[in-house]
Protein backbone atom coordinates (compact mmCIF):
# COMPACT_ATOMS: atom_id res chain seq x y z
CA UNK A 1 0.00 0.00 0.00
CA UNK A 2 2.83 2.64 0.85
CA UNK A 3 4.42 2.37 -2.20
CA UNK A 4 1.56 2.02 -4.62
CA UNK A 5 0.56 5.47 -2.86
CA UNK A 6 4.27 6.62 -3.68
CA UNK A 7 3.72 5.42 -7.01
CA UNK A 8 1.02 7.33 -7.94
CA UNK A 9 2.40 10.34 -6.13
CA UNK A 10 5.48 10.33 -8.08
CA UNK A 11 3.43 10.16 -11.01
CA UNK A 12 2.07 13.27 -10.15
CA UNK A 13 4.61 15.27 -9.52
CA UNK A 14 6.62 13.35 -12.48
CA UNK A 15 3.78 15.00 -14.84
CA UNK A 16 4.83 18.58 -13.16
CA UNK A 17 7.91 18.34 -13.79
CA UNK A 18 7.55 17.20 -17.14
CA UNK A 19 4.89 19.88 -18.37
CA UNK A 20 7.30 23.03 -16.22
CA UNK A 21 10.09 21.88 -17.90
CA UNK A 22 8.29 21.59 -21.46
CA UNK A 23 7.42 24.60 -20.97
CA UNK A 24 10.47 25.93 -20.24
CA UNK A 25 11.68 24.35 -23.28
CA UNK A 26 9.51 25.88 -25.53
CA UNK A 27 9.10 29.25 -24.18
CA UNK A 28 10.51 31.77 -26.45
CA UNK A 29 11.57 34.98 -25.05
CA UNK A 30 9.92 38.57 -26.27
CA UNK A 31 12.54 40.23 -28.77
CA UNK A 32 13.48 43.36 -27.23
CA UNK A 33 14.40 45.67 -30.07
CA UNK A 34 12.09 48.97 -31.63
CA UNK A 35 10.97 49.35 -34.97
CA UNK A 36 8.62 51.99 -37.23
CA UNK A 37 9.37 54.58 -39.59
CA UNK A 38 11.16 56.32 -36.89
CA UNK A 39 13.63 53.77 -36.34
CA UNK A 40 16.91 53.62 -38.74
CA UNK A 41 20.01 50.85 -38.69
CA UNK A 42 23.07 52.69 -38.73
CA UNK A 43 26.71 51.75 -38.03
CA UNK A 44 30.34 53.30 -37.80
CA UNK A 45 30.65 56.27 -40.79
CA UNK A 46 26.82 56.63 -41.07
CA UNK A 47 25.79 60.34 -41.08
CA UNK A 48 22.51 61.43 -39.04
CA UNK A 49 21.41 64.63 -40.00
CA UNK A 50 19.04 66.41 -37.25
CA UNK A 51 17.08 69.69 -37.94
CA UNK A 52 20.25 70.70 -40.34
CA UNK A 53 23.07 69.51 -37.96
CA UNK A 54 24.95 66.50 -39.36
CA UNK A 55 25.86 63.82 -36.91
CA UNK A 56 29.05 61.19 -37.96
CA UNK A 57 28.56 57.86 -36.35
CA UNK A 58 32.66 58.22 -35.26
CA UNK A 59 32.69 54.64 -33.45
CA UNK A 60 30.29 51.71 -31.91
CA UNK A 61 31.81 49.64 -30.18
CA UNK A 62 31.37 45.96 -27.90
CA UNK A 63 33.40 45.52 -25.44
CA UNK A 64 33.76 42.46 -22.77
CA UNK A 65 34.16 43.78 -18.91
CA UNK A 66 35.70 41.34 -16.30
CA UNK A 67 33.74 38.83 -14.41
CA UNK A 68 32.40 40.47 -10.97
CA UNK A 69 34.00 37.30 -9.20
CA UNK A 70 32.42 33.81 -8.18
CA UNK A 71 32.84 32.75 -11.36
CA UNK A 72 29.97 35.07 -13.01
CA UNK A 73 30.21 36.26 -16.16
CA UNK A 74 30.97 40.28 -16.73
CA UNK A 75 28.45 40.88 -19.81
CA UNK A 76 29.07 43.18 -22.86
CA UNK A 77 29.49 46.80 -22.25
CA UNK A 78 28.42 48.89 -25.91
CA UNK A 79 28.58 52.22 -26.81
CA UNK A 80 27.99 54.54 -29.96
CA UNK A 81 29.73 57.76 -30.05
CA UNK A 82 28.33 60.51 -32.43
CA UNK A 83 30.44 63.12 -33.71
CA UNK A 84 29.28 66.73 -34.57
CA UNK A 85 31.21 69.81 -35.62
CA UNK A 86 30.61 73.34 -34.84
CA UNK A 87 32.05 75.85 -37.54
CA UNK A 88 31.74 78.88 -35.62
CA UNK A 89 32.41 78.19 -32.16
CA UNK A 90 33.66 80.70 -29.59
CA UNK A 91 36.96 80.76 -27.78
CA UNK A 92 39.17 83.11 -25.61
CA UNK A 93 42.56 83.20 -24.18
CA UNK A 94 43.82 85.68 -20.86
CA UNK A 95 47.30 86.70 -20.68
CA UNK A 96 48.02 87.63 -17.45
CA UNK A 97 50.57 90.78 -16.75
CA UNK A 98 53.91 90.16 -16.98
CA UNK A 99 53.28 86.71 -17.54
CA UNK A 100 54.94 85.18 -21.06
CA UNK A 101 53.20 84.31 -24.07
CA UNK A 102 54.30 82.17 -27.25
CA UNK A 103 53.65 85.06 -30.23
CA UNK A 104 54.47 84.29 -33.59
CA UNK A 105 57.12 81.45 -32.76
CA UNK A 106 58.95 83.68 -29.81
CA UNK A 107 58.57 83.98 -26.59
CA UNK A 108 57.40 87.74 -25.10
CA UNK A 109 56.24 88.98 -21.82
CA UNK A 110 53.25 90.59 -21.79
CA UNK A 111 53.35 94.36 -20.36
CA UNK A 112 50.32 96.28 -20.52
CA UNK A 113 50.20 100.29 -20.73
CA UNK A 114 48.89 101.58 -17.65
CA UNK A 115 45.71 103.33 -18.33
CA UNK A 116 45.52 102.67 -21.94
CA UNK A 117 43.82 100.42 -24.32
CA UNK A 118 47.60 99.12 -25.49
CA UNK A 119 49.64 95.99 -24.27
CA UNK A 120 53.36 95.95 -25.20
CA UNK A 121 54.75 92.12 -26.10
CA UNK A 122 58.97 92.39 -25.48
CA UNK A 123 60.97 90.17 -26.56
CA UNK A 124 62.00 87.82 -23.45
CA UNK A 125 65.35 86.78 -23.29
CA UNK A 126 66.59 83.27 -23.48
CA UNK A 127 68.96 81.56 -21.03
CA UNK A 128 71.72 82.01 -23.21
CA UNK A 129 71.47 86.21 -21.85
CA UNK A 130 70.91 84.45 -18.32
CA UNK A 131 68.31 87.11 -17.07
CA UNK A 132 67.76 88.18 -13.83
CA UNK A 133 65.39 90.61 -11.72
CA UNK A 134 66.35 93.47 -9.86
CA UNK A 135 64.17 96.07 -8.54
CA UNK A 136 61.29 95.05 -10.90
CA UNK A 137 63.75 95.26 -13.80
CA UNK A 138 64.98 92.39 -16.01
CA UNK A 139 68.46 92.44 -16.88
CA UNK A 140 70.61 90.10 -19.07
CA UNK A 141 74.15 90.05 -19.51
CA UNK A 142 74.35 91.75 -23.09
CA UNK A 143 77.89 90.22 -24.13
CA UNK A 144 77.91 86.45 -22.49
CA UNK A 145 80.38 85.71 -25.34
CA UNK A 146 82.13 87.29 -23.87
CA UNK A 147 83.39 86.71 -20.23
CA UNK A 148 82.02 88.92 -17.62
CA UNK A 149 78.54 89.91 -16.96
CA UNK A 150 78.01 93.16 -18.36
CA UNK A 151 74.54 93.63 -16.75
CA UNK A 152 72.08 96.08 -19.41
CA UNK A 153 67.95 96.79 -18.88
CA UNK A 154 65.64 94.42 -21.19
CA UNK A 155 64.48 97.47 -22.45
CA UNK A 156 67.68 99.15 -22.88
CA UNK A 157 68.99 96.49 -24.65
CA UNK A 158 65.27 95.91 -27.27
CA UNK A 159 66.23 99.81 -27.86
CA UNK A 160 69.41 99.74 -29.65
CA UNK A 161 69.17 96.68 -30.88
CA UNK A 162 69.24 96.34 -34.73
CA UNK A 163 67.65 92.89 -34.66
CA UNK A 164 64.01 93.24 -36.49
CA UNK A 165 63.17 90.24 -34.67
CA UNK A 166 63.30 91.46 -31.39
CA UNK A 167 60.99 94.60 -31.28
CA UNK A 168 58.30 95.19 -29.41
CA UNK A 169 55.48 94.19 -30.94
CA UNK A 170 51.86 96.60 -29.54
CA UNK A 171 48.65 95.38 -29.64
CA UNK A 172 45.36 97.75 -29.38
CA UNK A 173 41.92 96.79 -28.31
CA UNK A 174 39.84 95.70 -30.96
CA UNK A 175 42.92 94.95 -33.02
CA UNK A 176 43.05 91.84 -34.96
CA UNK A 177 45.51 89.33 -35.84
CA UNK A 178 46.39 86.12 -36.77
CA UNK A 179 47.52 83.94 -34.28
CA UNK A 180 47.67 80.04 -34.84
CA UNK A 181 45.66 80.24 -38.19
CA UNK A 182 42.95 82.25 -36.89
CA UNK A 183 41.46 85.87 -36.75
CA UNK A 184 41.86 87.03 -33.29
CA UNK A 185 40.43 89.84 -31.84
CA UNK A 186 42.42 91.90 -28.91
CA UNK A 187 38.96 91.93 -27.08
CA UNK A 188 40.23 93.75 -24.16
CA UNK A 189 43.09 95.40 -22.29
CA UNK A 190 43.56 96.12 -18.39
CA UNK A 191 46.02 96.58 -16.36
CA UNK A 192 45.81 93.09 -15.00
CA UNK A 193 45.26 91.40 -17.86
CA UNK A 194 44.62 90.90 -21.81
CA UNK A 195 41.67 88.86 -23.36
CA UNK A 196 41.56 87.72 -26.79
CA UNK A 197 38.75 86.08 -28.71
CA UNK A 198 38.51 84.44 -31.87
CA UNK A 199 36.03 81.78 -33.91
CA UNK A 200 37.05 78.27 -35.15
CA UNK A 201 35.54 75.01 -35.77
CA UNK A 202 35.42 72.41 -32.84
CA UNK A 203 34.46 68.81 -32.84
CA UNK A 204 31.79 67.90 -30.30
CA UNK A 205 30.58 64.58 -29.03
CA UNK A 206 27.68 62.52 -27.69
CA UNK A 207 27.77 58.88 -26.58
CA UNK A 208 25.49 56.98 -25.67
CA UNK A 209 25.58 53.18 -24.06
CA UNK A 210 22.90 50.48 -24.66
CA UNK A 211 18.97 51.19 -24.55
CA UNK A 212 19.81 54.53 -22.97
CA UNK A 213 17.88 57.67 -24.27
CA UNK A 214 20.35 60.20 -26.41
CA UNK A 215 19.63 63.80 -26.98
CA UNK A 216 20.92 65.19 -31.26
CA UNK A 217 20.05 68.64 -31.72
CA UNK A 218 17.99 69.09 -28.91
CA UNK A 219 15.70 66.29 -30.55
CA UNK A 220 15.39 62.92 -28.32
CA UNK A 221 16.32 59.55 -29.67
CA UNK A 222 17.09 56.44 -28.17
CA UNK A 223 19.86 53.48 -28.93
CA UNK A 224 19.54 49.83 -29.41
CA UNK A 225 22.57 47.78 -30.25
CA UNK A 226 21.41 44.55 -32.79
CA UNK A 227 24.96 43.04 -32.94
CA UNK A 228 27.97 44.53 -32.18
CA UNK A 229 28.60 46.26 -34.62
CA UNK A 230 24.67 47.52 -35.58
CA UNK A 231 23.09 49.93 -34.43
CA UNK A 232 19.03 51.27 -33.89
CA UNK A 233 18.49 54.34 -33.58
CA UNK A 234 14.78 55.15 -32.51
CA UNK A 235 13.11 58.97 -32.83
CA UNK A 236 11.28 60.15 -30.78
CA UNK A 237 9.86 60.03 -27.19
CA UNK A 238 7.34 57.32 -28.11
CA UNK A 239 10.43 55.25 -29.42
CA UNK A 240 11.96 55.84 -25.96
CA UNK A 241 8.77 54.16 -24.23
CA UNK A 242 8.41 51.25 -26.96
CA UNK A 243 11.88 50.22 -25.84
CA UNK A 244 11.30 50.32 -22.11
CA UNK A 245 7.93 48.48 -22.52
CA UNK A 246 9.64 45.58 -24.34
CA UNK A 247 12.49 45.56 -21.87
CA UNK A 248 9.57 45.33 -19.07
CA UNK A 249 7.69 42.28 -20.88
CA UNK A 250 11.40 40.50 -20.85
CA UNK A 251 11.65 41.44 -17.83
CA UNK A 252 8.56 39.33 -16.54
CA UNK A 253 9.04 36.47 -18.65
CA UNK A 254 12.36 35.84 -17.18
CA UNK A 255 10.71 36.21 -13.74
CA UNK A 256 8.39 34.11 -14.83
CA UNK A 257 10.81 31.05 -16.12
CA UNK A 258 12.70 31.34 -12.74
CA UNK A 259 9.05 30.44 -11.29
CA UNK A 260 8.53 27.97 -13.18
CA UNK A 261 12.09 26.21 -12.76
CA UNK A 262 11.47 26.12 -9.32
CA UNK A 263 8.47 24.27 -10.21
CA UNK A 264 10.94 22.10 -12.27
CA UNK A 265 12.94 21.81 -9.01
CA UNK A 266 10.82 21.08 -6.79
CA UNK A 267 8.81 18.41 -8.26
CA UNK A 268 11.94 17.04 -9.22
CA UNK A 269 13.03 16.86 -5.42
CA UNK A 270 9.72 15.82 -4.06
CA UNK A 271 9.81 12.53 -6.49
CA UNK A 272 13.62 11.73 -5.51
CA UNK A 273 12.47 12.13 -1.69
CA UNK A 274 9.23 9.70 -2.45
CA UNK A 275 11.17 7.00 -4.00
CA UNK A 276 13.44 6.97 -0.75
CA UNK A 277 10.37 6.98 1.54
CA UNK A 278 9.04 4.10 -0.74
CA UNK A 279 11.72 1.93 -0.39
CA UNK A 280 11.77 2.55 3.46
CA UNK A 281 11.09 -0.84 6.03
CA UNK A 282 7.66 -1.17 6.92
CA UNK A 283 7.38 -2.15 10.49
CA UNK A 284 5.08 -5.14 11.23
Amino acid sequence: MQRRAAAAYIAFFLVIAAGSYAFIATADAPDVTISGDDVREIEEGDTVTVDGRTYTVASVSATAEEGGGHGGGGGVSYEIVFEWTNESAEYSETWAANSTVEYENQTRRVLPENGTDRVLLRWEPTEQYRPAWDGGVQYIDSAPDEGGRQDVAVTAFVSNSSNESIQNVTLRESETIDRSGNQTTVANVSNSSVRLEWIAPTTNEVAAANHQNVSLNGQPYVVHFEDNDTVRLGQGENQQQALQDTIRKESRFHDRINGVWGITIGSTTTIVLLLGLAFLPRKE
